[in-house]
């Protein structure tokens, strides 16, 4: 079970921050099929901009969006550790939750949050980290109004995204919701922060495409996630 941020911080973690701010969580989920080098940018780009305390990486369980066409929890859960610890040098406490994994049933990110904020507390500022294509299809996901109550939504824009392509409900959100990183680092939850600036275009669908095919990926996997993949011979067809 992660730790509770009122606890002892384990060898290696950041102290705990000066009473004068909340403490800082942010929150990596997905299907990580597999993670890549876009993941770890992501996170370096959230640790930097947002001043984390702490980033919890959190493989989707049973993926109900996705349905069974979904590696392995295991193997996601193994190829997501491996990828974190690429993380060693990142100036926040880096690991991985198998929550959403040991969870029975559908794996909903309002759920996951919601535990998330019991466990961390009213104060902390908790930050739930996407990709442009997951804010794509927020309007899809399972009482994503919901999500405000307890997390701000972070975001981090692929080269050529353009805002426009929202669907209105969530244009409406970002309109209402809209924020900078310091309102998103000083209070709990119910905020939208878009990033344009991260310059990496690669999705995880194409990665498996081009491993399925049997084409050299290391460049855009993480340190010990290729060789996981080539031992496991994950991602193979026929």
């Amino acid at each position: 079970m992660d730790r509770n941020p009122s606890s002892p911080a384990p060898a290696g973690a950041p102290e705990n921050p000066a009473p004068s701010r909340p403490y800082r969580l942010g929150i990596l989920g997905g299907t990580f099929d597999p993670p890549h080098v876009g993941h770890l940018a992501l996170a370096r780009l959230y640790i930097g901009h947002l001043g984390l305390d702490e980033l919890v990486w959190i493989p989707t369980g049973q993926s109900w969006q996705k349905g069974a066409d979904v590696t392995p929890a295991s193997d996601r859960l193994a190829m997501t550790e491996l990828a974190a610890a690429a993380l060693a040098d990142a100036p926040a406490r880096v690991h991985v939750s198998r929550m959403e994994v040991d969870r029975a049933g559908p794996s909903y990110t309002v759920d996951t949050v919601r535990q998330l904020r019991e466990q961390y507390g009213p104060a902390t500022s908790l930050a739930w980290l996407m990709g442009a294509d997951q804010l794509l299809r927020l309007d899809t996901w399972h009482g994503w109004q919901d999500l405000f109550d307890y997390v701000h939504l972070c975001v981090a824009t692929r080269p050529g995204f353009d805002l426009a392509q929202l669907d209105g409900p969530v244009r409406e959100a970002l309109g209402a919701r809209q924020a900078d990183t310091r309102l998103i680092q000083s209070t709990p939850s119910g905020r939208m922060w878009i990033d344009q600036t991260l310059a990496v275009d690669l999705s995880s669908t194409a990665l498996r495409q081009r491993l399925a095919a049997g084409a050299p990926a290391d460049d855009q996997l993480p340190p010990g996630v290729a060789n996981y993949i080539a031992a496991h011979g994950l991602y193979r067809h026929g």
